[in-house]
């Protein structure tokens, strides 16, 4: 009972903190999708404090990782509640209105579903200790090493590190698992079960924003079907909550297309720059999404200087949060010396490999039988509903667009980094890369033509009986 109880006020804590950020940028969101974005906020800031302790080189103990997280809360908060304009937005907000979502009978099978799928992960993040060599020897024993220490610069890198570059990685996971073992959590890696149940969440109420709860129900059991990035939901590594910052910056994003808001550019540049925090070559697949940005405003008739402003807004938390985690903490921090520039292919200009990965990707990863094992047959139910939009409706919705350039960008982006970056192998580092192409078709089906026009017939059917 007491654990409940910890992970209930930790979850709190994090839905508080990202209540404030999503405040401070003036965010409108439903309340279907503020509680959970709000939650997901919360997990990065709570990846981020004690790094920042760390490059403050303040001792990593839990009165100063707790404080610095209470410290932050309140602090983000100020905004909310501050005189009388503040609490003038603070009530004007439509979340807090009286909600009108009410359950109905036919979503209760697909809840239940959702709720047994989501159950079982958390059940095993909590028993089960961390299993993925990549943490156990890098994230993990770090995190392990820390809670003793109080510091992440300890006695892991004291052992001869010439056959891994697991603990150069950032340090996203060593800081939660740092948080949540001094919680009272042996294993730490619960804090999965909370981002995965909040983007589940999130997921679901974007997809009622355009279609019948009934069709939203069945695709999200599509979503959640993929075997590869369900088992990703209880072994933690980097890639699922890479998938899941990258959609939800590319969500807010294309809800700045829209209605121009500062706001909305101002926290998708945030998350953008958190997706970095966690796989740092996700900066190149930023900057993919600019051509998107300037194409749209340029539809928009804004001028060449705004486009670029816009696109500067975009990139710069990227750029300081990778600059942060990559350069600074691995040359200037850590005892061990880790050159990433070697890491970069020195023949740009051979194009043979980008073309090869390209293509291992397809036959080898998607569109073949270890595919199907691996990522079911989500791809498959993509590419029947898009060849459908294609016959029948002959084009796409704005949004479908946006979201179908975004698939593009992880499709070509990611055989690119496996030609920009060799050590991004086919069968481990692409294979989990893909983890952030389907959240992205998910939400392209959503706005599927053909799905939008039979889920207002089942409204019009509805609303009639």
């Amino acid at each position: 009972m007491s654990t409940i109880l910890v992970l209930l006020l930790l979850t709190l804590v994090q839905f508080a903190i990202g209540f404030g950020i999503i405040t401070l940028f003036r965010i409108q969101l439903k309340k279907g999708l503020m509680i959970p974005l709000a939650v997901l906020l919360g997990v990065a800031v709570f990846s981020f404090v004690p790094f920042l302790l760390q490059l403050c080189h303040i001792s990593l103990t839990r009165v100063s990782i707790f404080s610095s997280l209470a410290v932050a809360c309140i602090l983000l908060n100020i905004r909310a509640w501050r005189g009388i304009k503040g609490m003038a937005y603070f009530k004007s907000m439509p979340y807090l209105a009286r909600p009108r979502w009410k359950l109905r009978l036919y979503e209760i099978p697909f809840l239940l579903l959702m709720v047994l799928i989501i159950a079982a992960s958390a059940w095993r993040c909590f028993y089960y200790p961390p299993l993925p060599r990549d943490v156990t020897s890098g994230s993990e024993a770090i995190a392990e090493y820390a809670v003793r220490e109080h510091t992440m610069i300890n006695s892991l890198f004291s052992v001869n590190l010439e056959s891994t570059n697991n603990p150069f990685k950032p340090p996203y996971i060593i800081s939660l698992q740092l948080v949540y073992k001094l919680a009272g959590f042996p294993f730490g890696q619960i804090w999965l079960s909370v981002l995965f149940m909040a983007f589940i969440l999130f997921l679901y109420r974007a997809l009622c924003h355009t279609l019948h709860p009934l069709l939203s129900g069945l695709l999200l059991l599509f979503f959640l079907a993929i075997p590869e990035m369900y088992a990703y939901t209880f072994l933690i590594l980097f890639d699922y909550s890479n998938a899941v910052f990258f959609f939800l910056s590319l969500y807010i994003l294309f809800a700045f297309f829209t209605d121009r808001r500062p706001g909305h550019l101002a926290l998708a540049g945030l998350l953008m720059g958190i997706a970095t925090y966690i796989r740092p070559e996700t900066l190149v697949l930023a900057a993919m999404v600019v051509p998107l940005m300037a194409w749209r405003l340029r539809q928009q008739k804004a001028g060449i200087k705004t486009q670029v402003r816009t696109a500067v807004l975009f990139l710069w938390p990227a750029v300081l949060l990778y600059v942060i985690s990559i350069p600074v903490y691995i040359n200037y921090y850590l005892p061990v010396k880790y050159h990433v520039p070697d890491l970069v292919n020195t023949h740009l200009l051979n194009l043979a490999p980008f073309f090869k990965r390209w293509w291992e990707m397809n036959a080898q990863l998607l569109f073949c039988r270890y595919g199907l094992e691996r990522y079911g047959y989500f791809i498959y139910l993509f590419l029947l509903l898009l060849l459908a939009e294609i016959v029948v409706k002959r084009r796409f919705t704005a949004a479908g667009r946006n979201w179908l350039y975004a698939a593009l960008v992880v499709y070509l982006g990611l055989p690119f980094l496996g030609w920009l970056l060799p050590l991004m192998d086919l069968d481990n580092t692409t294979k989990r890369g893909l983890f952030k192409l389907f959240p992205l078709l998910l939400l392209y089906l959503a706005n599927n033509r053909l799905l939008t026009a039979f889920s207002e017939k089942i409204n019009n059917w509805e609303s009639k009986s």
